[in-house]
């Protein structure tokens, strides 16, 4: 709680916060289904329990949202470009489906539900203010100190979970092979910066945003 947040030099730029969000899905969001991890051989399961990676990625992106409000990232009246849409939208997801992946989990639903839900409705009320950006800047691009964009692969290196192919809960092999038909259509990867929406998906968001004012509503 004492800890300085807005010292210029450890805030990190929206292309950086990027980055930091296409590791966390390359490398770490499937971590707890990819088998056996050597860092956790004394563990019972051999892997990282669901709930150690959730924690893990809910105080990072926590931390990237918040370096891109100190950088005046709010949409209308404030900052805003493709790159923090995208960085939003990827964290609003990852909030959905971990509500939905780890429901079976008593302690997750007991004392971590509501919070994740929270932290979802914040992700989405700052995307529809970026969405709603009076400039028309949601889906633009940003240049980069040297040349180039900001969103040259999206902040991802790959369209591919690295490591072991994940697995879902009941066992069944997941889609994660980069050679498939459906890459190209993807909104994370290398190859959603080619797409008309620069990456993002506001119809999709909007729509995540409604039902979730309607579940509250109820």
């Amino acid at each position: 709680a004492d800890f300085k947040l807005d010292i210029p030099e450890l805030v990190r730029p929206p292309h950086v916060l990027e980055r930091v969000c296409g590791y966390l899905e390359e490398w770490v969001m499937e971590r707890d289904r990819q088998g056996p991890d050597k860092r956790w051989a004394n563990q019972p399961s051999n892997t990282p329990p669901s709930l150690d990676v959730y924690q893990f990625i809910w105080d990072r992106t926590r931390m990237i949202r918040k370096d891109f409000i100190l950088q005046n990232y709010i949409g209308t009246g404030g900052n805003c470009n493709a790159c923090a849409v995208r960085c939003h939208e990827r964290i609003a997801r990852w909030h959905a489906m971990s509500e939905h992946n780890l429901s079976h989990i008593a302690e997750f639903v007991t004392h971590q539900s509501q919070q994740n839900v929270a932290e979802l409705g914040q992700t989405m009320k700052t995307l529809n203010n970026y969405y709603d950006d009076a400039l028309g800047r949601s889906l633009k691009e940003e240049a980069v100190a040297g040349g180039g964009s900001v969103g040259d692969a999206q902040g991802c290196g790959s369209d591919i979970v690295m490591g072991n192919s994940p697995i879902d809960f009941d066992g069944t092999a997941l889609s994660n092979n980069a050679q498939s038909s459906d890459v190209a259509k993807r909104i994370i990867g290398i190859n959603g910066i080619d797409s008309p929406s620069h990456g993002t998906s506001e119809p999709e968001m909007r729509g995540l945003y409604i039902l979730l004012t309607l579940n509250n509503e109820g």
